[in-house]
């Protein structure tokens, strides 16, 4: 089903997380794109994805496989719904992506954004 992405937020993980990340998440994750989305049907949900930004924008080399795994997942997002390029500059392109469509599925009662 199709969802529209209506509101985007890029922080730093500090503003997202005061205290302590959650389990899992590794020291080069730096960065959460916290995506608000309306599915055809009226539905809404949010979808998460933790990265690591370089200075310039682009998306960083993670040095953990957990890590590798979260920004292969943003990467797969990008190529198939914003841009092909891989040098793309997510900080300054972001508010770009509001209006896109994107592709959905309801997994578990949720939704997720197919990549």
């Amino acid at each position: 089903m199709k969802a529209t992405i209506k509101n985007i937020k890029l922080k730093r993980i500090g503003q997202v997380w005061k205290k302590h990340k959650p389990q899992g998440l590794g020291f080069s994750d730096s960065d959460v794109i916290i995506l608000d989305l309306k599915i055809e049907d009226g539905n809404a949900f949010a979808q998460t994805f933790y990265c690591r930004l370089k200075g310039d924008g682009t998306l960083g080399r993670s040095i953990t496989s957990r890590s590798g795994g979260r920004q292969k997942q943003i990467q797969a997002f990008i190529m198939k719904y914003i841009t092909k390029d891989k040098n793309y500059n997510i900080r300054n392109n972001i508010q770009k992506w509001k209006g896109k469509e994107v592709e959905a599925e309801k997994i578990n009662g949720g939704f997720i954004i197919k990549t």
